[in-house]
């Protein structure tokens, strides 16, 4: 965030304390900057103010009325504010003596306890007894809102914290207010369920005990577990998360905000689906496949036979027999050394991992690698956004938050797609403007390829700077059919929406078009990825604030694996091989591939037949459970999951994020860069690296896209390398 000039501060003094804030500061987070605690319980960061909970009283001077709610009262210059005076502290204890004339005194057995806020501002604002002798409201408890969640309703303070998220950030009103007056109390809408896939944020920015985790509810308690800043492992947006952490299991994982990234949010999959780090199955000891099955075996005596039998494969057959098959959540420090393994070590080109179908490691049209060239933050500040073959809701949950963040901001959502999306649901809703084009199943392809055409086409664009840059012939003839299949209708709104971009192109607030990498798979994608690369090109949506093109990834360091060189035609930083090996589905298939080394990814669900090809002679598969790909293996080592080690990832736009072990190694697994360096051992490599720290100097040493990045530099919430990248492509 840019440093604000002196003379766009508002100046005002908090408790004789000078404090110098951006306008449109509300008096509470002015506070907050001068480290002055205000109570607050209906207010939130992410939500406008509401002022309904009357808790953050404070009086300013000549002001009428007094005293004032500090969430919703905007500072001024020349403003005297006043949080300790006798007033005001008179008010907060009227207000807390007002909520706990209900609120059961169940801090002993609330899960919520210790880190309660209605518990602490009691402490440290509220009366030191109570007037009220009559009998307290009980209700049944605790209700199932959701699998997820549940609510005792009599420990609730109607902040309203969680119904507005409901209707103001996740759109969905799963939890509203029922009711008026004394009766009111918070409840799923009529009709409706609570399965938000972010109902988990309500849980946890509730003040109080009314919304508890199913998964968490009598579990731990806050004091005894230990928080560990880390990064969400669920898919690509790389969301900033707190491991806590109780006897070296997982409890729980709690959002951490990072404003670049998730925006203070975690949706239901990154908040609780860590029970793979928790799975009493996890692999323990290295296996060895004896007489068809699989048999415990020393790490020494697994290593011996794994560096003696790719010696005997590659002398009999030639090292380009041998492939590897890398993660997409596997560390950058990992994924880089495992490249770097099977291209130094092992001597073959053939390395690969799952992924999306591009043309190259870059587009020929720009060079740059493939990868969004806008941030997740520049979404707020686009004009349109289209999404063609993608559904964030389901994918990256996160970005739809994002999405819809751009959207009450009034700009205009475009979805293109055959299937129904979340988001569908808007177009009926005349305050937003959201349209929906519906494409035949796999028509992504042709709808790309003819919004392109038209767009060369267009009046106010000249197609001539681009001949010879782009392609404008179909992919083929399926896609000339589909294109045809696509209909009028569907032509006319493809026309439209060409129009809309060719305008954005030109506005202040431009157009971002994202798509699904795995889309790019689909018959007839083909070239869906480099169409709509040159449609953002020929409309003027690139390279500019607001304005972007990309594909939405799917796994958390599916950029990442990209980046470190896990492809058979590219090196780190995406720099050419000398040969190009195998790709990902060619090693699955071909005959000339006789050993084949796998490290956290499980092929064998690619496969049309669950089986990997019996030409194969050996395979070692390195990962944390014996998955369908791990059985058929002949050798198994085991590897411990994200919580366990530290390292980095990137995410989506190209944000550089620190991992940090919360836990201690399962014993007798490893990480995998440590399995990597003795494995190099045994075949006379003398890699001496002491930790991933030293790897990822290595990696900025060698890769122009992390030039002079250090472990220091990731801190707490990482760092985005886009500008480092456009410098050095």
């Amino acid at each position: 965030m840019p440093e604000e000039k002196k003379d766009e501060l508002v100046h005002l003094t908090i408790d004789g304390i000078p404090v110098e804030v951006p306008p449109g500061t509300v008096v509470w987070a002015a506070a907050q900057k001068a480290g002055i605690e205000i109570p607050i319980y209906c207010y939130h960061p992410k939500m406008p103010p509401l002022g309904a909970c009357r808790m953050c009283f404070v009086e300013i001077e000549k002001m009428p009325k007094p005293p004032q709610t500090a969430c919703t009262t905007v500072v001024s210059e020349g403003m005297v504010v006043h949080t300790k005076n006798e007033m005001v502290q008179k008010a907060r204890r009227g207000t807390l003596e007002f909520l706990l004339i209900n609120h059961p005194l169940d801090c002993p057995i609330c899960d919520k306890a210790g880190e309660c806020d209605l518990q602490d501002f009691t402490l440290r604002h509220g009366p030191g007894g109570t007037r009220f002798d009559l009998y307290k409201r009980h209700f049944q408890k605790p209700i199932p809102v959701s699998k997820d969640v549940f609510l005792d309703r009599e420990r609730c303070i109607l902040c309203q914290r969680c119904t507005r998220f409901s209707s103001e950030i996740s759109m969905d009103n799963g939890l509203v207010m029922i009711s008026r007056g004394f009766r009111m109390e918070v409840g799923t809408a009529p009709d409706h369920a609570f399965d938000s896939v972010f109902s988990g944020n309500t849980v946890e920015m509730c003040p109080v005990g009314a919304l508890t985790a199913s998964s968490y509810r009598f579990k731990a308690r806050p004091w005894e577990l230990k928080r560990v800043p880390s990064v969400c492992n669920n898919c690509s947006v790389g969301c900033n998360a707190r491991v806590d952490v109780r006897v070296d299991k997982i409890m729980r994982l709690m959002s951490r905000t990072n404003d670049e990234v998730d925006d203070g949010w975690l949706c239901n999959r990154g908040r609780w689906d860590f029970n793979f780090v928790n799975n009493p199955q996890r692999l323990r000891t290295p296996l060895i496949k004896r007489n068809g099955s699989l048999t415990p075996a020393t790490w020494s005596e697994a290593l011996q036979y794994i560096a003696q039998r790719f010696k005997d494969i590659s002398g009999k057959h030639g090292a380009q027999a041998i492939g590897g098959i890398g993660s997409t959540r596997t560390t950058n420090e990992e994924t880089y050394l495992f490249q770097k393994f099977l291209r130094e070590v092992i001597g073959t080109p053939n390395v690969d991992h799952h992924h999306g179908r591009f043309e190259g490691p870059r587009d020929k049209l720009t060079g740059k690698p493939w990868m969004l060239t806008n941030s997740i933050v520049d979404l707020e500040k686009a004009g349109h956004i289209v999404l063609i073959a993608s559904d964030p809701y389901q994918r990256q949950p996160v970005l739809n938050l994002r999405i819809k963040k751009a959207m009450r901001g009034g700009a205009k959502i475009t979805i293109i797609n055959s299937a129904p999306t979340e988001l569908d649901r808007f177009e009926t809703n005349d305050q937003y403007k959201v349209r929906t084009i519906a494409i035949p199943e796999h028509g992504a392809g042709a709808a790309a390829h003819l919004l392109l055409k038209l767009a060369l086409s267009h009046k106010d664009v000249d197609s001539s700077k681009y001949e010879g840059r782009i392609s404008t012939t179909s992919a083929g003839k399926a896609v000339s059919q589909a294109v045809t299949a696509l209909g009028e209708s569907t032509t006319t709104s493809l026309q439209q929406l060409v129009d809309e971009l060719v305008s954005a192109g030109s506005a202040a607030k431009g157009a971002v078009i994202l798509y699904d990498e795995m889309a790019t798979l689909d018959p007839g994608c083909e070239d869906l990825a480099a169409d709509l690369q040159a449609l953002a090109v020929v409309t003027n949506n690139i390279d500019r604030p607001g304005a972007g093109v990309g594909p939405l990834f799917e796994d958390a360091n599916s950029l990442g694996a990209r980046d470190m060189g896990l492809l058979p035609d590219a090196l780190p930083g995406y720099q050419p091989a000398a040969q190009t090996g195998l790709s990902y589905s060619e090693m699955l298939s071909s005959p000339q591939l006789k050993a084949l080394y796998v490290m956290g990814a499980n092929p064998v669900r690619h496969l049309a037949k669950p089986e990997l090809p019996s030409t194969l002679e050996f395979v070692v598969v390195q990962d944390i459970l014996l998955t369908e790909t791990a059985q058929q293996a002949d050798v198994v080592l085991p590897a411990v999951t994200f919580a366990e080690k530290d390292g980095s990832m990137t995410n989506v736009d190209h944000h550089v994020q620190a991992i940090r072990r919360a836990l201690r190694p399962l014993p007798g697994a490893k990480s995998d860069w440590e399995i990597l360096i003795e494995l190099a051992h045994e075949l006379g490599k003398d890699w001496s690296y002491d930790s991933p720290q030293e790897i990822l100097d290595e990696i900025a040493a060698s890769n122009s896209f992390y030039a002079g990045l250090t472990w220091e530099d990731l801190g707490m919430q990482g760092v985005r390398t886009q500008e480092q990248e456009v410098a050095h492509a």
